[in-house]
């Protein structure tokens, strides 16, 4: 069936029960990509809401709550998100970078020192297999300010449609480059003056939160399941994150962005007490 934007009661009607909800997770569909036409979203909201009345009784209840949440949402995030319950309901599957931003990205605010202090740091990524772990330290890397990963191994790059979904626009704001060994990555930062500090569950690893961290530094990351290969024995230091539950490390991704923000912001902090916003008023 060729998909139309709206249908006719007749044409609706003629469906049997399984196409009528096709018909309406296409509409939906078509909601989720128009959310920044209100003409577009106000068509397509009556006509998923048409559609939903002319089910035979009794309606299903996702059917109604999802065209009673149409009708109260006060804007495009409701929307989106209503979309996001009714397709669940239907045995979809999705991620959050699945749901359309709605705000804007760009420059928020940025602290001369912190920027500065960012700006002195790269990332190796040690044989990380997943790119979605690769894409989401290069979307926290982009958000602090740190300008360049070096990726190791059987890291994926900036050219696989995973990564750069994930990354959400990042991985073309950054700069990045592969070597075939980790080991030759980590003997070019310390050519570079690089501190070379190694992120790592290890005996003699000190806490992340207690480290004064070096700069220029890298930082090298590992594969969370085989951990720092050969690399880890020409690092200057071995650091970790302490943590309290039976599982002994966290996603590699998580734990980058982690330990980077410390790095970066962690100074400023112990310094100030709190960070405050450059245009806070002063007390």
């Amino acid at each position: 069936m060729k998909f139309l934007a709206s249908y006719s009661k007749k044409k609706f009607q003629s469906l049997n029960p399984e196409t009528q909800i096709k018909a309406l997770d296409k509409l939906a569909t078509a909601l989720e990509e128009n959310l920044a036409d209100s003409e577009a979203v106000a068509q397509l909201i009556g006509s998923i809401q048409n559609c939903v009345s002319w089910l035979e009784e009794p309606v299903p209840h996702h059917l109604m709550l999802f065209s009673k949440a149409l009708e109260k949402a006060k804007d495009t995030r409701e929307i989106s998100l209503a979309i996001a319950a009714f397709q669940s309901s239907l045995g979809k599957n999705f991620t959050d970078n699945q749901l359309r931003l709605q705000s804007q990205d760009g420059p928020r605010f940025a602290d001369p020192q912190t920027l500065e202090r960012a700006s002195r740091i790269i990332l190796i990524l040690d044989n990380l297999r997943s790119a979605f772990n690769v894409g989401s330290i290069f979307r926290s890397a982009e958000c602090l300010g740190i300008p360049e990963l070096w990726l190791c191994g059987v890291c994926p790059t900036p050219q696989n449609p995973a990564l750069i979904k994930t990354a959400r626009g990042t991985a073309e704001k950054l700069s990045w480059k592969h070597f075939a060994h980790t080991t030759d990555a980590v003997e070019e930062a310390k050519n570079k003056g690089y501190t070379v500090y190694a992120l790592e569950t290890a005996p003699n690893a000190g806490s992340v939160f207690e480290t004064e961290f070096r700069l220029p530094l890298a930082l090298l990351l590992g594969n969370e399941s085989l951990g720092i290969g050969d690399a880890l024995k020409l690092c200057d230091h071995i650091v970790s994150l302490p943590v309290q539950g039976w599982k002994n490390s966290l996603n590699v991704a998580v734990a980058a962005s982690v330990c980077a923000y410390q790095i970066v912001f962690g100074e400023q902090t112990h310094k100030l007490g709190q960070l405050t916003h450059p245009n806070s008023p002063t007390p």
